[in-house]
């Protein structure tokens, strides 16, 4: 559920991006590169990698 929160927050930050470029604020898309932002997508990936390792091919 962590990871899917930290998810969340990254696909918002991806809609402002995308949807209201005019608007964005440069430091927040840096803070959140550097902050938790990669980490959250290492995790992401570390967790669909355990759960279809899981499973039978």
């Amino acid at each position: 559920m962590e990871t899917a929160m930290k998810m969340a927050k990254l696909a918002s930050l991806r809609n402002i991006i995308v949807h209201r470029y005019w608007a964005i604020d440069d430091a927040r898309i840096l803070n959140e590169a550097k902050g938790s932002g990669t980490k959250a997508v290492r995790e992401f990936i570390d967790e669909v990698l355990r759960y279809v390792e899981t499973k039978d091919p």
